[in-house]
């Protein structure tokens, strides 16, 4: 199976369920693949909105694949301190805390909003995402917006 045409089949699915894809991979071990995907929405992902997506994944790929059943799925959520980059992060990550470096800059902060291209944090900051350098989600600890990190 081409590789961009299985990125868009699986994103495809993942939105048709509101969720959205954070990160695709497959790794091939001998004879059987592996395919790795990571979904998340706002809110929480939750286990069975994956088992859903995996069980429609796995119809997918029997239908559309050469060898049905030489590959393993595994559907799941990327998790607290993946580092975030694109879109789908800041979508994903409304209403969660994260730490933001900028070029000048080092904070914690809840996104309250990401609108054109800004993320809108709790505190009051906009700040445009591509002057983010790098930012990853963290476990809010109570009392930590806002914070210089």
């Amino acid at each position: 199976m081409d590789a961009t045409l299985l990125r868009e089949s699986v994103e495809a699915l993942a939105d048709d369920m509101g969720l959205l894809l954070v990160d695709l991979g497959w790794f091939q071990s001998g004879r059987r693949g592996t395919l790795r995907v990571l979904v998340d929405r706002p809110g929480r992902v939750t286990i069975g909105e994956c088992a859903k997506l995996s069980r429609a994944i796995e119809d997918m790929m029997d239908r559309d694949m050469l060898e049905p059943g030489s590959f393993v799925l595994e559907v799941g959520s990327p998790g607290v301190g993946r580092r975030l980059e694109s879109e789908n992060d800041w979508k994903r990550c409304v209403g969660r805390t994260v730490r933001v470096e900028t070029e000048g800059d080092s904070f914690e902060d809840e996104i309250i909003s990401y609108e054109g291209g800004c993320l809108v944090f709790a505190g009051g900051r906009i700040v445009p995402s591509f002057l983010v350098t790098r930012a990853v989600e963290v476990l809010e600890t109570g009392g930590n917006r806002g914070r210089k990190a």
